[in-house]
């Protein structure tokens, strides 16, 4: 589950009105397929239906207005690339290919065109125009349930095909081998005998000049009549859009100039038609940007918008040009992810759609404008409520109180009659229509006079604090005032604690256990939930006078211990509270770096030092220790060894755990999330069983653990430090320089952590699992192995049966578990630099965190802006200034 903090700010210097007009924007469909593949076409037949092709990616369907998409053709083997689309019904429809041969070189699919009488659940090719010679489509027009037409290709040949049968039967005709155009773009027809194809006047792409050309029939495409040839070089007509029977537009796509962009455009039903420029300067774009432009889409005769490419580095918000008058003016419509849109269509004035790298829907946007507010009425008197809703009509409402729906309430205002005591409490309403639903604010009834009893809002939580720190405890209720505060500890009241906030100082042991608040007034009283206050988990096995030895299995010290091992007896030693300090071989041990005053306590580890050679390992697990949530682990842990051919031991140590199986690398059975690390650096790089540094997950019951690493072995999101795992790898070799030791020939290698001491963190935020080694990040997953809770481990493995040097072990010190404290980032804004929107905010080290955006907050729809991975400091964005947009910081 997500995290997510109220941070918000502007993208622009600017400030949304609070109410907005009811009137349709272009939004993004945010579940719709967005990869790098564009949609080349979409289709609508109803607000709930509708079709996208994505050229080599297939064809995708949503039922439910483009809240969700499917994928109905996969597009594998033969290659397709669908670049039209068209439905007569919600069952009828076709999908056209591009086919070999065109720009396309990856395609192999020779099948022209495909059907479906099924909604796109199940598709064929249609024969009729493949034996026919057509080349391949690049557009489809549905004029009724009885007459479809295509056309194709961009950059040759030209044919149109059209079914006068609803697709029983196709008629194709050869424009180029005609004399009429090279290449077809797009098709439109007014009625059955007066049409329209776009493209270019010759095919010979590869071969400059060509031309952009516009052709007519009027007697259902038996013939053609050339309109209008465009004198601009290397360019050629694109789409076109029909606002109404006298009035059309078409862009041209130029693949060579630069400065201008070009439609033409008509007023008397096609019969002429004139070119119309707009400098890149009166939109604010750089003169020698070229456009490729593409889509045009007008939903009135004077309000449309065209979309493409574009050369340079011209913002995609850019793309997007919008014009009001009728083409005499343009701007840049300032809305984001319109990149490469192809194809805009209008299923009536107040819905339309349109694709390009991203699939754009044209609509009021569903929204609350205006929420209901909190009443206080007199007993007896009405409390009116309302709420001001947008969305594509009709709108629906329900009402509801505490939750629950009042039946009848389904208008934008809702009052409540002769209000009594039963009717105090909160309203709210949920505004829906065709996609989907939103929820408005809760308001709150309340009677004037009557007093109200107390409810919690906000109940006390548990909390584990360090002995001697200071714990607080805080309730936050409403009702009638004066409230009045008992806080109570194991079911007693606690003396003088009386406030909201009660606050336990110097905690000790006999602190810990169950807190309580009672919460009263004149009208009643409420018992709030439980808090529970106990010690984080600190072993620096200081406490002992005298070490004490243990060499049997069993719950002594405060842990319980674990062995198993391959063959032989038990073969294990612990000592609590060994004195490190007596180690001189191959060199004194130091007191430990989060040791106070010196100390040189500490808990000694070894296995498989008798007679017996054995594959063996202890494991000890702290008693009355269960850790959950955000938390982290920490340690000293000193590997010490002295003979490198016989040193195969690791130290282990782990998180979630149930505390009652021996966790042994290679053997079962297995739990929890643990990771190992040897002394001296003798595993091998590509080991399938364990590295020098090795993540495991249990295995469960009967199963070994697993090693969750190869060679190339991806965590996330913070990189890598070293993709083996293996000392010899950079990032170890920084890590651990080479250590010369006086006396001792051997020495420690670079890369390695024995005989020295290292200090070792193992964090889990909300389920993201961090291993660090003197502060640096080692490794960094998602746990989705199910342990998630339990108790900690620390123990020492023998991986190979063999009689272990008695050098060998492994000193843990300062052993601690502590809550980790998620800090809410909070974004600052910057002042703006170099047209771009700047702001900030603080970070945890390895922590990662996701912006997002949305373009409004009465309905917002987030979409992830960039992932970032914290540094323990600022982290800085730099936004281009455009549309107005919110920002918010989010957390896995």
């Amino acid at each position: 589950m997500k995290s997510f903090f109220h941070a918000l700010v502007f993208g622009f210097l600017g400030f949304h009105i609070a109410c907005v007009a009811q009137t349709p924007v272009w939004t993004q469909f945010a579940n719709a397929p967005a990869a790098e593949i564009r949609n080349d076409d979409i289709y609508f037949t109803d607000l709930t239906n509708g079709w996208s092709a994505r050229g080599r990616d297939g064809v995708y369907r949503t039922i439910d207005g483009g809240n969700s998409w499917t994928k109905v053709i996969a597009n594998t083997n033969p290659v397709a690339h669908f670049r039209a689309i068209g439905f007569a019904s919600a069952t009828r429809g076709w999908a056209g290919n591009l086919a070999p041969g065109s720009y396309d070189g990856l395609v192999t699919d020779t099948n022209m065109l495909y059907e479906t009488f099924d909604g796109g659940s199940s598709w064929n090719p249609v024969p009729a125009i493949n034996a026919s010679g057509m080349q391949g489509f690049c557009a489809i027009h549905v004029l009724d349930a009885q007459h479809i037409y295509g056309a194709g290709r961009v950059r040759g040949p030209a044919y149109f095909a059209k079914s006068e049968d609803g697709g029983a039967n196709w008629w194709v005709t050869n424009l180029t081998a005609a004399g009429v155009m090279g290449g077809l773009m797009d098709v439109y027809f007014k009625d059955a005998t007066t049409g329209f194809v776009v493209g270019m006047n010759t095919n010979l792409y590869a071969s400059p000049p060509y031309y952009g050309s516009i052709s007519r029939t009027t007697n259902g495409g038996l013939t053609w009549q050339v309109l209008v040839t465009t004198t601009v070089t290397n360019s050629y007509f694109w789409k076109m859009s029909w606002p109404s029977s006298s009035v059309g537009y078409c862009s041209l796509q130029q693949n060579g100039a630069a400065g201008t962009v070009i439609f033409y455009k008509t007023t008397d039903g096609g019969a002429t038609w004139v070119s119309n420029g707009i400098p890149n300067t009166a939109l604010g774009v750089a003169p020698a940007t070229t456009w490729f432009l593409q889509s045009v889409g007008f939903v009135s005769t004077n309000e449309g918008w065209m979309g493409g490419s574009t050369s340079g580095s011209l913002s995609y918000n850019q793309n997007f040009i919008h014009t009001t008058n009728g083409g005499l003016t343009w701007t840049t419509e300032g809305y984001v992810n319109t990149r490469g849109i192809n194809r805009i269509r209008f299923l009536n004035p107040n819905f339309g759609y349109a694709s390009g790298q991203k699939l754009h829907v044209y609509r009021v946007p569903l929204g609350i404008n205006t929420q209901p507010t909190n009443q206080t009425v007199l007993q007896g008197a009405s409390a009116p409520f309302f709420v001001s809703g947008q969305g594509y009509a009709p709108i629906s409402y329900q009402w509801r109180f505490n939750g629950t729906n009042l039946s009848g309430a389904n208008a934008s205002n809702y009052t409540v009659l002769n209000v009594q005591t039963p009717n105090i409490g909160d309203y709210d309403v949920v505004v829906s229509d065709y996609s989907g639903s939103v929820t408005s604010s809760v308001a709150t009834l309340t009677i004037s006079g009557v007093p109200v009893s107390p409810t919690i809002t906000a109940q006390p939580q548990s909390l584990s604090v360090n002995p001697g720190n200071n714990a607080a405890f805080n309730v936050v209720a409403t009702g009638t005032a004066p409230l009045r505060y008992q806080w109570r500890f194991n079911n007693t009241d606690i003396s003088s604690a009386t406030n909201s906030l009660f606050t336990r100082t110097n905690t000790q042991l006999t602190d810990l256990g169950n807190y309580s608040v009672v919460v009263t007034n004149i009208a009643g009283s409420v018992t709030s939930a439980v808090a529970t206050l106990t010690f984080n988990f600190v072993d620096d096995f200081d406490d002992y006078v005298s070490p004490v030895a243990v060499t049997n299995i069993g719950t002594t010290n405060g842990y319980k211990i674990f062995f198993d091992a391959t063959s032989g007896g038990l073969d294990f030693k612990a000592i609590f509270g060994f004195n490190y300090a007596t180690v001189t071989y191959p060199t004194n041990i130091i007191s430990a770096p989060n040791s106070v005053g010196g100390s040189t306590k500490g808990l000694y580890l070894t296995v498989n030092k008798d007679a017996t050679a054995a594959v063996a390992a202890v494991n000890l697990y702290p008693t009355n220790q269960f850790a959950s949530g955000n938390y982290t682990i920490k340690f000293d842990v000193w590997m010490n060894w002295a003979n490198g051919s016989v040193s195969t031991e690791s130290a282990l140590f782990g998180i979630n755990h149930s505390g009652n199986v021996t966790n042994r690398i290679g053997h079962s059975t297995s739990d929890g999330l643990f990771f190992s690390m040897n002394a001296e650096g003798g595993s091998g790089a590509g080991s399938t069983s364990m590295r020098d540094f090795s993540v495991f997950h249990g295995g469960g019951n009967g199963v070994a653990p697993v090693l969750m690493l190869t060679n190339n072995t991806t965590f996330g999101p913070t990189p890598l430090l070293a993709p083996q795992f293996d000392n010899s790898n950079p990032g170890f070799v920084n890590l651990f320089p080479a250590k010369t030791i006086t006396g001792w020939a051997t020495n420690v290698g670079v890369g390695t952590p024995g005989n020295g001491w290292v200090q070792v963190e193992v964090r889990q935020v909300n389920n993201l699992i961090t291993w660090l080694l003197n502060g640096v990040a080692v490794a960094q997953y998602t746990n989705t192995y199910g342990y998630t809770n339990g108790s900690i481990l620390v123990g020492y493995n023998d991986n190979f049966s063999s009689i272990g040097d008695v050098n060998s072990f492994a000193i843990f010190d300062n052993i601690r578990v502590e809550p980790f404290v998620v800090t809410p980032p909070i974004l600052t804004v910057l002042p703006p630099s170099g047209g771009n929107f700047n702001f900030s905010f603080a970070s945890q080290a390895y922590e990662s965190y996701t912006v997002q955006y949305c373009a409004n907050l009465s309905s917002p729809a987030w979409i992830a802006y960039t992932n970032l991975a914290g540094n323990g400091s600022d982290l800085n964005l730099s936004i281009p200034i455009g549309t107005s947009r919110y920002f918010r910081v989010s957390r896995p």
